[in-house]
């Protein structure tokens, strides 16, 4: 008899079956569940564990040979041949210089430039009480990663910064050419991030499905003025949840009160 409640959880997803099982075994070898050498359970057992037919889960587990994540053998069964591939995590910048550095590793594909100038968007999406600029420069960028697509970002950059290192700008992540600019010295840095569904830009940028989960970073600087602050960037960049790591000491030093 089928588990019941792993066949409720194949059913929540518009996705083929076979798909779904196909991520839930490879998690399994991830996760060091399945070790490596060890061997899986049938292919009956697992057909009555998650209340499939043979042929959905024969192509579940011919992914995973293809990947050579398993090998099967007949009359003796399905082996675990190798670890899912290292996956290369970015740990998420919490500081400015981590910005930089992060920003530094990154290689820049241009997408779309605005033709003149621009307003920043009414809504940031997170709280800022600097002053706005007039006009802003619109980029929009692919970054990668060791080849790979990485990240999709939509920058602003103030129309007076950008007019004095327009190649600059458009040739790599703002943050480095920000940090480096003569003159200029940033007061504010903030950013938020969220897990949202990816558009169709954005997925196809990504190489990924549309709606699939993406976390999305705003991020915006702001530098000294009369009176107050003004924005001089502000980014929304969207990049695969699997580049997502949040990694703190929670034993950091801490302020003393009062």
């Amino acid at each position: 008899m089928a588990d019941t409640a792993s066949a409720e959880l194949l059913s929540r997803s518009r996705q083929p079956v076979y798909l779904q099982l196909a991520t839930i075994f490879r998690r399994q070898i991830e996760s060091g569940a399945w070790r490596q050498g060890e061997r899986i359970p049938s292919l009956d057992e697992l057909c009555r564990q998650y209340g499939v037919a043979r042929m959905t889960m024969h192509h579940a587990l011919s992914m995973l040979d293809e990947e050579g994540l398993v090998e099967r053998s007949r009359g003796r069964g399905t082996f675990v041949k190798a670890s899912c591939r290292a996956r290369r995590h970015v740990s998420l910048s919490t500081s400015w210089d981590e910005a930089v550095a992060v920003g530094g590793q990154l290689d820049t594909e241009a997408m779309v430039e605005s033709a003149g100038n621009v307003p920043l968007p009414d809504d940031l999406g997170m709280p800022c009480h600097a002053a706005r600029a007039p006009d802003y420069h619109f980029l929009r960028r692919l970054h990668r990663l060791d080849g790979r697509p990485f990240a999709v970002g939509e920058v602003y950059i103030e129309a007076e910064v950008f007019a004095r290192e327009p190649e600059a700008f458009r040739q790599g992540a703002s943050v480095p050419v920000l940090d480096r600019f003569p003159g200029l010295s940033v007061s504010t840095a903030r950013q938020r991030l969220s897990i949202v569904a990816a558009g169709a830009e954005s997925a196809g940028a990504l190489e990924l499905a549309v709606g699939a989960p993406v976390a999305e970073l705003r991020r915006f600087a702001c530098v000294p003025r009369a009176g107050g602050e003004l924005v001089v960037y502000y980014a929304r960049i969207e990049f695969p949840t699997e580049f997502v790591c949040l990694d703190f000491d929670l034993l950091a030093p801490r302020k003393r009160r009062g």
